[in-house]
């Protein structure tokens, strides 16, 4: 079964004046999946997607040590349809004029309807400052999975490694490094593998930035779109053939 993989991102989107953050989603197909990684630079302030379609993944302050790298982490997915490639998704906040910050990625293969592993979304919130992000371990529930790493930096000025510690099963490729120095500064980044089920323990990516500083480090599992099996018969949605009278 092939495995889940990185289509597109699209362009880091920024705000400092308004709760309104408009999100440009990259070309995608229908049933690709979305994910939309968001940042705020204030704490306890709500961040909403556009409408129901958007899934919550992950919400939480990232309190730091360094009150400038205090910020908001949000990640929310959706199932994308046709009309969804390189549309505009409104994100908002509850308030405030801060550094608003935004990605959207898609992913292909997915399970459109169901796309994550059963094992929870892992999280870390890295209050001191430092050059890396660290990650949280992450044991997957099936034998195969596609690894992601979501890093939301309170600083700017980064150059993402290329290779995390301990990089193997899944072996990493960096999928975006996009920082922002408008505002109070900010670095969303996100590195993906294949694993084969075996549990990932906690690592780290270095920032190199020019300034250390405290970050949120997310990990989920991506899995595969299912295989119909070989005997099933497509037909008319009208033909009167019940769903189970179709996969024998």
């Amino acid at each position: 079964m092939p495995f889940p993989s990185f289509v597109a991102a699209g362009a880091l989107a920024t705000n400092v004046v308004d709760v309104t953050l408009p999100l440009v989603a990259p070309a995608c197909w229908r049933d690709d999946i979305l994910i939309a990684q968001v940042i705020n630079k204030a704490l306890t302030v709500a961040i909403s997607p556009p409408d129901a379609t958007w899934t919550q993944l992950y919400q939480a302050d990232g309190d730091c040590t360094t009150a400038a790298d205090d910020h908001r982490a949000a990640l929310y997915w959706k199932r994308a349809s046709v009309a969804n490639s390189g549309a505009t998704f409104n994100f908002t906040k509850a308030s405030g004029t801060v550094l608003f910050a935004g990605v959207i990625s898609a992913w292909r293969l997915c399970n459109p309807f169901s796309p994550l592993s059963r094992t929870a979304i892992a999280s870390q919130v890295n209050a001191a400052a430092s050059d890396n992000i660290t990650f949280p371990a992450f044991d997957p529930a099936e034998a195969e999975v596609h690894a992601v790493f979501f890093g939301y930096y309170g600083n700017d000025l980064t150059a993402m490694a290329a290779a995390m510690s301990a990089d193997v099963n899944p072996d990493c490729t960096t999928r975006y490094d996009l920082e922002s120095s408008a505002g109070n500064d900010c670095t969303l980044c996100c590195t993906s593998g294949n694993n084969d089920g075996s549990n990932i323990a906690s690592r780290t990516w270095a920032s190199a930035s020019t300034t250390d500083a405290g970050s949120t480090g997310i990990v989920l599992g991506l899995i595969a779109k299912p295989i119909l099996p070989n005997n099933y018969q497509s037909v008319r949605a009208d033909s009167g053939i019940s769903v189970a009278e179709r996969i024998r």
